[in-house]
């Protein structure tokens, strides 16, 4: 819907994809009117919305339109033709001075409708160095100016471009360029090709085509051209659901490619689309199955909430497009596909226990019993990383398999005394009937090797596919054939929560040639984004295939209206209460409860702030099956979902990192290493599902998490 073009002779108002960001803002009574706005359009009498230009517009385009009394529509008029595009309602005074400080541009290599800030521009030409003033090379002077704006660059800021020395005047630009030029910028300074930026960012428009189409018609991925009234008032009662299926341009080349020779890998930071990616590759390749297939494309992921807002998502996807892909698709999460093919297999559901208190119960017993001389957390951490990770069945098979990445040495005596214990941990999970989760996914595994190839599924979608056990890709390897198109695989390893790190080519899965990465957040604004990678500063984070990752480039799509606030408080009470004073801001500024999430580190910071928040507010534990309200859980709950306004409660050092989580550095210093850093990608987690606000509190002592270099905000507020 978002990326629809506009071809029609009649008038017509396009949305840009930047006004459903600001929807949830606007008074209901003028969302209301955005239909009647629409139909005046269409039947030729929008003349009588005061359609005027204003006297100090810095774009001849530049349109107001009147919605009421106070408020103003922000709209490009064509240079010829009859097609407007709306980008924003205002007050009557913010419209005019909007206009006034604002371009329009059409980037001629992704067709994307970009607002230029001319303050901002004016700004960065003061700083940046005078041409001619600074004999030093130009950061991009290899390049010619046919060649960066075959890329995207508009021409009237090649000459600002010509002027940066360093990467203090590429951060200027940052300030000023429109998000798509920054990150071509980027991608130069870093050493990038033209192919290689051109083949990244799928850049297949040449510059000036933009110009040579017809001037009546908007082209462009990022306007929603509403069919009639109906279409938009779908469009305007789920704002959210527009963003979250909409695709960049980059984005879509990924998505939509005919076919891939094998496995797909996409990595990219919080909020860069890799879901929605997946969401749509899954919808092209259920398009492309034969009529009445045997067997579903299969799309999962990780918990129920993210398994359950994919199907929302596949939903509106479908209504866009127009195609029924509910019979074509199948969503569900590892753990349920591991369920249903042991069922199938064994004839019977199998017991599994999750509970975390019983698990760690039944290991310390085992280490008691067996009178090993490592503690509890070791021995569940051998059995689930080196002994099932890598499917070991006996004793002697483990007294031999490599150990690699495990900091702490074992001899052959050492292992056996593990195996000891395992076997006596082991042993209570039989007695009962019951397995873990993981078991569970070892047991599907060998199950799934076994069916002929006529029970596989066509291909595979997998989401927040860091956090997926060796022994649940050896599953999901197994039920889908080694063939094209087989394994779409998206994830990031800096939002790892579990420590589970698995090369892919170790699990038969081959994306050589086929990587891709997204470097641009469309979630999160810049201010937030700041904040949350400032924490990660520093840290050695893998590709998902033996490689090491980074965020360099990574950036937002826009700027927020405040940074992140960090308060500390003397007590819990005191730190409760301050939470409810913020959500009841937020309220009152006109979020609405279910744009609010809040994230604890355990079960009981959660059970404490739903206690709290009860009394004046609707509430919804993300352990429940329904949804609706403010919605709390733990940071492990909140993995893939987003929120207007984030609260992260209980940053104390007694929480985060959480103690028990922890391997002591005495006894292995690399698991050490390993669990603090999942403990900070679960406070990094947390903070990127913020996007336009994010709440950081303590009590006591804050988490040393905080302190790390680049994380402190000026909306800090240390009590």
């Amino acid at each position: 819907m978002l990326d629809r073009v506009l071809g029609v002779s009649m008038a017509s108002l396009g949305f840009a994809q930047s006004f459903f960001k600001r929807l949830p803002d606007l008074p209901k009574d003028v969302q209301k009117r955005l239909p009647e706005l629409l139909g005046k359009f269409e039947a030729g009498t929008h003349a009588g919305l005061h359609l005027e230009k204003p006297n100090a517009t810095a774009d001849e385009r530049g349109r107001t339109i009147r919605i009421n009394q106070f408020w103003r529509g922000v709209v490009m008029a064509p240079v010829r033709g009859d097609h407007y595009v709306l980008f924003d309602i205002l007050p009557h005074d913010d419209a005019y001075e909007w206009l006034a400080n604002h371009t329009f541009a059409i980037n001629g290599a992704t067709q994307e409708v970009e607002i230029v800030n001319v303050s901002a521009m004016k700004a960065a030409a003061a700083k940046l160095p005078g041409a001619g003033a600074d004999p030093s090379p130009g950061m991009f002077d290899a390049y010619e100016d046919a060649v960066l704006m075959e890329l995207g660059i508009e021409p009237s800021y090649v000459p600002l471009v010509r002027r940066a020395r360093s990467d203090a005047d590429l951060d200027l630009l940052a300030q000023a360029v429109p998000g798509s030029q920054v990150q071509v910028l980027e991608m130069l300074a870093a050493g990038y090709t033209v192919r290689e930026i051109r083949a990244e960012l799928g850049l297949t428009v040449a510059a000036g085509a933009a110009a040579k189409a017809s001037p009546g018609v908007l082209a462009s991925p990022t306007v929603f051209i509403p069919k009639g009234a109906r279409e938009l008032q779908d469009a305007l009662d789920n704002p959210l659901e527009q963003w979250r299926i909409f695709l960049h341009p980059s984005q879509r080349r990924i998505a939509y490619r005919d076919r891939y020779a094998g496995s797909v890998r996409v990595t990219g930071g919080a909020g860069t689309g890799k879901t929605v990616v997946a969401l749509h590759r899954a919808h092209h390749l259920a398009r492309r199955l034969p009529v009445g297939p045997k067997h579903p494309v299969l799309v999962t992921t990780f918990v129920r909430t993210l398994a359950d807002d994919l199907r929302a998502n596949l939903a509106s996807l479908d209504s866009v497009t127009g195609v029924d892909t509910s019979a074509l698709i199948e969503v569900t999460t590892v753990d349920a596909l591991a369920r249903r093919v042991v069922t199938t297999a064994e004839g019977a559901s199998p017991k599994v226990t999750d509970d975390e208190e019983t698990l760690t119960s039944l290991w310390s017993m085992a280490a008691a019993s067996s009178h090993v001389p490592f503690p509890p957390t070791m021995l569940r951490q051998e059995w689930e990383n080196v002994i099932l990770a890598r499917g070991v069945r006996t004793l002697a098979d483990y007294l031999t398999v490599s150990r690699a990445g495990r900091g702490q040495a074992l001899t052959k005596a050492q292992r056996a005394e593990v195996w000891t214990a395992v076997e006596i941990f082991l042993g209570h999970l039989r007695r009962a009937g019951e397995r873990t989760f993981l078991q569970l996914a070892d047991d599907a595994a060998r199950y799934a090797l076994a069916l002929p190839a006529s029970d596989l599924h066509p291909h595979v979608v997998v989401d927040e596919a860091q956090d997926l056990h060796p022994a649940q890709w050896r599953l999901l390897r197994a039920v889908v054939p080694d063939a094209p198109d087989d394994l779409f695989i998206v994830g990031d390893a800096h939002q790892r929560i579990y420590d589970h790190r698995v090369a892919l080519t170790t699990m038969g899965i081959n994306v050589r040639g086929r990587s891709h990465r997204l470097r641009l957040n469309y979630r999160t604004s810049e201010e937030i984004l700041s904040f949350a990678t400032g924490l990660m500063t520093g840290q050695a984070v893998d590709d998902l295939d033996g490689g090491e990752d980074s965020l360099d480039g990574y950036r937002s799509a826009f700027r927020g209206t405040q940074p992140p606030t960090l308060r500390g408080y003397p007590t819990l009470a005191d730190e409760l209460t301050g939470l409810v004073n913020t959500v009841g801001t937020w309220i009152h500024g006109g979020i609405a409860p279910s744009e609010i999430g809040i994230a604890a580190r355990t079960r009981k910071g959660v059970d404490a702030v739903v206690e709290v928040l009860r009394p004046g507010f609707e509430v919804s534990p993300l352990d429940r099956k329904s949804r609706g309200g403010i919605e709390v859980g733990t940071m492990h709950r909140m993995k893939g979902l987003e929120y207007r306004a984030m609260a992260v409660v209980d940053i104390s050092a007694r929480s985060v990192p959480l103690p028990h989580a922890i391997t002591p550095p005495a006894v292995d210093t690399a698991a050490h290493a390993k669990d603090t850093l999942r403990e900070l990608c679960l406070l990094y987690v947390a903070c990127t599902r913020a996007r336009e606000f994010l709440s950081i509190s303590w009590h006591g002592e804050p988490s040393p998490f905080l302190s790390r270099p680049g994380d402190r905000s000026s909306g800090a507020d240390q009590n």
